[in-house]
């Protein structure tokens, strides 16, 4: 027993440690100048979805007509329209669903992305999902929910004293503030390599590689670094036990970032 004990341990000294790629100055300064789309999809998160009580979530789509086949077109007539209220828990009902079966990635969907150096050590990528609604009524009486809604995932990426960077926070939107999370606290990342190769739900609980796992909570679409599928209550989906589950998962492709100015958004 000693001797498999003493072997186990020896493997996972010998096996290599989780470390977040870094880049140089002149890579972050050309990323900035190019309009930092390889900088967001080099550190973007891999988004993870899930349905509760057989009612899926809505799902994130285009805020002006767009579709994985056509760009959206910014005026008033094809600004797409909010989706209807309805009891609970159908909180998907009248919006964009996954539309394929539990267990497969989901489909396209844009990032809505901003980005911005703040001063000579901070730079930050701001990842930003649109819904036509969220929430729900609950009896006919509360609505839980309004009609649209964004939300964000804010990536900081710090210079150090070498002049090289990576990514040190990320800052997870829910419920009006943000859950802010050391990079290296994050409960699980995935390598680039794991990322093209199609992983997603394992492996689990590695941490600090480049991209991070999200959870968006199934009702109000609030941000998790972990699962939590307990509640299934009305209250618990505007708290931090949210019900969120992984049971689909996307990573969105570089042609479906959309750059974007919001002018009272701050990054």
């Amino acid at each position: 027993m000693w001797l498999k004990s003493k072997y186990t341990v020896l493997a996972l000294l010998a096996a290599p440690a989780a470390a977040v790629t870094q880049i140089s100055d002149d890579e972050m300064n050309n990323f900035l100048n190019q309009g930092a789309v390889e900088l967001a999809t080099r550190y973007a998160p891999l988004w993870f979805f899930g349905e509760a009580v057989d009612q899926p979530p809505c799902y994130p789509t285009w805020a002006f007509g767009g579709s994985p086949t056509s760009s959206d077109i910014y005026d008033a007539a094809h600004k797409t329209p909010a989706a209807p209220q309805c009891e609970y828990p159908d909180v998907g009902c009248g919006c964009r669903k996954p539309g394929v079966a539990t267990g497969n990635p989901g489909p396209a969907f844009p990032i809505y992305y901003t980005f911005k150096r703040c001063n000579e050590t901070d730079v930050r990528v701001v990842y930003n999902l649109f819904y036509e609604k969220d929430g729900a009524e609950v009896l006919d009486l509360i609505d839980t929910g309004h009609d649209y809604d964004w939300e964000r995932v804010i990536i900081i990426h710090s210079r150090n004293a070498n002049n090289t960077w990576q990514p040190s926070r990320a800052l997870l939107s829910a419920h009006s503030g943000y859950h802010n999370l050391a990079w290296g606290s994050i409960h699980s990342t995935l390598t680039t390599d794991q990322i093209a190769a199609g992983d997603a739900r394992q492996p689990d609980g590695v941490k600090n590689n480049d991209h991070p796992k999200v959870y968006v909570s199934w009702s109000k679409h609030a941000h998790f670094d972990t699962v939590d599928t307990t509640w299934l209550d009305p209250l618990s989906q505007s708290l931090d036990n949210a019900f969120r589950s992984n049971d689909w998962w996307h990573f969105v492709e570089p042609k479906y970032y959309v750059p974007i100015t919001i002018p009272s958004h701050k990054v």
